[in-house]
């Protein structure tokens, strides 16, 4: 038995494309269009033992596992918006039992979703990922330097006790350039996009992060884009922050959102 794996939804009109381009997915599973309702969904036919409820849930916790076939959904999204122009690409591990209810989920909300498709066409997403070192502190802080110096002028005991209060100062110091770098970040790369959302962080691990972007822009317009990455970049560098970029990709975010 089968089951329908959904990457992503396209025009109808792209749905031959999608047929002559021997797309392969899942699995190294063929990749085929199911349309209905104006809209062609991308499909591939994986095993239902290996996908269908607990045993996929189970899977997902295998990193390995899970890497390659992440990997595989991203490649035929980024593969349909080239064919199409737009895409509205589906979560990993959109399963449906067979073609029939791939068409009805085309046909739920197939106004909203033409509409979406339209407002996407021939755009992509860059996503802006700002980070610093956990150690690291601003050397620039005047909380820092004064709390320095007093520490420099004080006896031994007294030092060790402004030490142990250094690491708070330290701590409120980096927060406040964590801030300030962030804001910098936000006034420069969002005049280069259409549209922009600020991601939620982890704050754990090796690097602090300060700012996750998403970026909405046209993909002819991917110059703008690299020139305010480079010069946010120029900007934060010197001050201990490094800049990680991608894109463009399929709108992920930007499909999702209202």
């Amino acid at each position: 038995m089968t089951l329908r794996y959904v990457y992503g939804v396209v025009p109808a009109a792209a749905a031959g494309a999608i047929d002559r381009a021997a797309l392969r997915g899942i699995d190294g599973t063929a990749v085929r269009a199911v349309a209905d309702a104006g809209l062609a969904a991308a499909v591939s036919d994986v095993d239902a033992e290996d996908y269908a409820g607990e045993v996929l849930n189970q899977r997902i916790g295998d990193l390995d596992w899970l890497a390659e076939r992440a990997t595989a959904h991203q490649g035929v999204n980024g593969r349909l918006l080239e064919l199409a122009g737009t895409v509205l690409p589906l979560a990993f591990g959109a399963l449906y039992r067979d073609d029939e209810r791939v068409r009805e989920m085309l046909r739920e909300d197939a106004p909203g979703r033409a509409a979406r498709l339209e407002r996407l066409a021939g755009r992509g997403e860059w996503l802006v990922t700002i980070v610093r070192d956990a150690g690291s502190a601003p050397s620039d802080d005047d909380a820092l330097r004064r709390i320095d110096h007093e520490i420099a002028a004080s006896a031994p005991g007294r030092a060790f006790l402004l030490e142990k209060r250094r690491a708070e100062v330290a701590t409120r110091a980096a927060e406040r350039a964590d801030a300030d770098a962030a804001r910098a970040a936000l006034a420069r790369l969002e005049t280069a996009a259409e549209r922009s959302y600020e991601e939620p962080v982890a704050h754990d691990g090796p690097d602090v992060v300060v700012l996750r972007l998403s970026l909405l822009a046209p993909r002819d317009r991917g110059g703008a884009i690299d020139d305010a990455v480079r010069a946010t970049e120029g900007e934060l560098s010197p001050r201990g922050y490094r800049l990680r970029v991608t894109g463009p990709w399929p709108a992920y975010r930007f499909g999702s959102l209202p």
